[in-house]
């Protein structure tokens, strides 16, 4: 997964200018990795027909790791194919990482159950943070020394490499997983259980807070990346140290987050999360590359940092308003409902962007941060009206 969230955000914003694809284009692809989580109930919906599960699961995984592998190999190419060849790529890529997802994470946890492992996800979140912090770090070095010398094209074949050794440890340790024993339930392809699951007015209203952020997001983080690569021009050293610094933040900060959420419970943090956010639209709204220098460094150090506490409360209210048989449905309407909201979300801010870009609208591009500043009123409403109180 390290390999995977590498290759997102900021590399493929760089990648989309070294391939000089439009802006509005370069938005979608950046926001491939959550516009495509419509995908997730339909992978579940697959699975639990297939019969030899381990294979699927195998080939499937394969399939989606050397499309990350050709997506930084494209450069290779020359510009026109190559740019076909980027795209297809990290298209694949993103459907096929999205649609095994339920599945692969399913075999993790059977894996992990098996072997009597209790702190399992305590050890992975805790590796895969060191680990990507660190390999994050080296990409990004790699690319911005070879774009200060001129060659940024081996700095992508250089961040190519790195990315390919670890799809090779990744691969090797899947083939050792046991085979999964237990089908995905049949009930997650079901229209009547997902109209159950919507009648929850509770789970409802925890699933619609968050995809109203989703939506709101789009025109704050989700446009971030290309708008510091493609407009502030941000070089990638600048976005790895405070990129660095923001991971341990968010790291510092999950048990933070933990005890104010025990004296003004989950609802109220989760809430107030958003006026960090607010502050940070604010702050994008009036960068300039003159200014750039210090408003990213706030930017990348802050914007990570609620993470931590909202993605804890957020699960914590999942699942106290869902009921355990019906678990991976109310998981995958999550997911369906909150990509949608991001897919509906980057299609209008790509539009936008277009427009902008032409000359159509004729207002800057950090404007549309302040759409993203007044979209943020509605899931800060939503999840103040959700009757949680967990502590």
């Amino acid at each position: 997964m390290v390999a995977y969230w590498i290759c997102t955000g900021f590399i493929i914003a760089k990648l989309t200018d070294y391939f000089q694809l439009p802006l509005g284009v370069s938005n979608m692809l950046t926001s491939l990795s959550s516009v495509f989580l419509v995908l997730q109930p339909l992978g579940g919906a697959l699975y639990s027909k297939i019969r030899r599960k381990r294979l699927y699961l195998i080939s499937g995984n394969l399939v989606w790791r050397i499309s990350l592998c050709f997506v930084f190999f494209s450069v290779f190419l020359p510009h026109t194919i190559g740019t076909v060849i980027f795209c297809i790529c990290l298209l694949s890529m993103q459907f096929f990482q999205q649609i095994l997802s339920p599945a692969y994470e399913g075999w993790h946890v059977q894996a992990a159950e098996q072997e009597h492992c209790s702190n399992f996800y305590a050890v992975r979140e805790v590796v895969f943070m060191i680990l990507y912090t660190v390999m994050a770090a080296v990409v990004q070095i790699f690319i911005s020394v070879a774009e200060n010398g001129g060659v940024i094209q081996q700095g992508f074949i250089g961040a190519g490499i790195l990315e390919s050794i670890l799809v090779a440890i990744s691969v090797v340790l899947i083939l050792r997983l046991s085979a999964p024993t237990n089908p995905v339930e049949a009930q997650s392809s079901s229209v009547g259980a997902f109209a159950e699951v919507l009648r929850n007015k509770t789970h409802t209203k925890v699933i619609f807070a968050n995809a109203s952020w989703c939506f709101a997001n789009v025109f704050i983080g989700g446009l971030f990346g290309i708008y510091a690569v493609r407009v502030l021009h941000v070089d990638f050293i600048q976005l790895m140290i405070w990129g660095t610094v923001g991971n341990l933040l968010r790291t510092v900060f999950g048990p933070v987050f933990t005890k104010i959420a025990a004296r003004i419970g989950w609802r109220n943090c989760v809430s107030d999360i958003f006026f960090i956010y607010a502050f940070l639209a604010i702050l994008l709204y009036f960068s300039t590359e003159q200014n750039a220098i210090w408003i990213v460094p706030v930017y990348l150090s802050l914007s990570t940092l609620p993470l931590s506490g909202f993605n804890i409360g957020t699960l914590k209210m999942r699942i106290a308003s869902s009921s355990e048989e019906l678990r991976s449905v109310y998981f995958s309407a999550f997911s369906l409902i909150s990509g949608g909201a991001s897919m509906l979300g980057t299609m209008i801010s790509s539009f936008l962007i277009g427009c902008i870009e032409s000359g159509t609208l004729g207002i800057p591009l950090q404007s549309l941060f302040l759409v993203g500043l007044v979209l943020l009123i509605l899931p800060f409403w939503i999840f103040r009206k959700i009757p949680l109180d967990l502590h």
